[in-house]
């Protein structure tokens, strides 16, 4: 069932899909020595960083859905980031189909030992999208550390990869 959606969220959950796919498609070029490097104050390795990210999306579909699409790998054998990278792109597609099927103010229930908590489906929609930006700071971080360059990964990159969303032009006067 389809709901009014602001068009705002749906274009988050593509920014966040953008710089997701825009982090790992330079993460892929680089050594394991860098992919397993980590620093102080950063999550853990960038390899461990986008694990993180796309079990907290799977949690995220969970949380609602009760299930999640699979991975075609197996966590345990430690996935390449091109297999991380593919299934992103699934996860993203289920996020999407979620956040237009379902309300924002859907209740949704988590029961732990001992404890309830029930909150609305905005506070998960909210989440992918914080989420992922503090990760991918964290990867960042990890990469300007190595003297790695990185593009503009924030909403004005991706502005600039998809203008015409925007409707946005530079003219220059003068």
């Amino acid at each position: 069932m389809s709901h009014p959606l602001e068009p705002t969220m749906i274009e988050f959950f593509q920014y966040n899909h953008w710089a997701n796919q825009e982090l790992m498609g330079i993460c892929i070029n680089l050594s394991n020595e860098i992919i397993t490097a980590s620093i102080p104050g950063s999550y853990g390795s960038i390899r461990d960083t986008f694990t993180h990210l796309l079990k907290a999306e799977i949690s995220f579909l969970r949380r609602i859905h009760g299930t999640y699409p699979e991975p075609d790998f197996k966590w345990e054998e430690n996935p390449g980031l091109s297999q991380m990278m593919a299934y992103e792109t699934v996860l993203h597609e289920a996020l999407l189909d979620t956040l237009q099927r379902v309300p924002a103010t859907q209740n949704v229930h988590e029961e732990g030992d001992g404890w309830t908590f029930d909150y609305q489906a905005r506070l998960i929609f909210m989440s992918v999208v914080y989420h992922g930006i503090a990760h991918r700071t964290d990867i960042t971080t990890v990469l300007n550390n190595k003297g790695i360059s990185l593009p503009e990964l924030d909403v004005w990159g991706y502005q600039s990869a998809y203008p015409e969303r925007f409707q946005s032009r530079v003219v220059k006067t003068g």
